[in-house]
């Protein structure tokens, strides 16, 4: 909410940039991903910004013959807010029970955090204040 109230004004579309770094969190979630590529941003229709890097560390990797930036989420949870987050804001919505029962079955506990969020995000007291930047959530149940 703070990083939406004090830099969501420096994006013309803070909804379209949250839903794809979400896609991509979690895309990166599902494939046990948490470093990204230029080509992911791409992939992703984003691209670095001062925004984006609140939620988005740049790093120089370098090898042999080349060097390139890579990105990563600063933390786990941050990645499975995003993805969570991404989950309210597609205009085309997937079975979300569906999701949330393939999630949860996944071994490791890797989508627990996510699964939270979810559950967290689906309480219209909890979303209010982000949709006063994001828009309407598309999601909601009352828990």
């Amino acid at each position: 909410y703070n990083i939406l109230k004090n830099h969501g004004k420096e994006i013309e579309t803070p909804r379209d940039v949250f839903l794809a770094i979400g896609e991509m969190a979690f895309s990166g979630a599902s494939g046990k991903k948490s470093v990204f590529t230029n080509e992911d941003l791409v992939k992703y229709s984003t691209q670095p910004s001062q925004f984006l890097s609140s939620f988005l560390k740049d790093f120089s990797e370098r090898s042999d013959t080349s060097q390139s930036i890579v990105y990563t989420f600063p933390h786990l949870t941050i990645q499975d807010f995003a993805a969570a987050l991404a989950q309210f804001l597609t205009p085309n919505p997937q079975n979300i029970g569906k999701l949330l029962s393939d999630a949860h079955s996944k071994e490791g506990g890797r989508f627990e955090l996510f699964l939270r969020f979810v559950a967290g995000l689906s309480s219209p007291q909890s979303a209010q204040p982000l949709e006063e930047f994001l828009g309407p959530f598309l999601h909601q149940t009352t828990c």
